[in-house]
């Protein structure tokens, strides 16, 4: 391969392999995968390369996280019989909610 074809093959590979690793950790977000303060972190990375690389729709991804982890939440909320616990997790839904919402509109404006 010559030097002019491994330098536009570059590009796209790179792309190719930080395209994956954003694929697998949106899913691993949505899905719960790690502890709270974990999926903390690869959503604050995510955000970042949501506005560094926008042809990955990370913000789609975001959305979906957003929208699972208020479900997840929900679920607790209902299980619990402490008011103050209740109250907790009830503005973290609607914090969730309300993250959720905003990578909608955002998506929205990029589609």
């Amino acid at each position: 391969m010559t030097d002019e074809a491994t330098q536009s093959t570059a590009p796209s590979r790179r792309m190719q392999l930080l395209s994956g690793v954003v694929e697998k950790l949106v899913a691993d977000l949505t899905a719960g995968a790690g502890d709270k303060d974990k999926r903390r972190q690869v959503e604050e990375w995510l955000r970042m390369l949501a506005e560094k690389y926008p042809e990955f729709r990370i913000e789609a991804g975001l959305r979906d996280y957003y929208y699972a982890e208020a479900e997840r939440l929900r679920g607790d909320f209902d299980k619990s019989t402490d008011l103050s616990e209740k109250l907790a997790l009830g503005r973290n839904v609607e914090s969730f909610l309300d993250r959720a919402a905003d990578y909608e509109r955002r998506a929205a404006e990029r589609a």
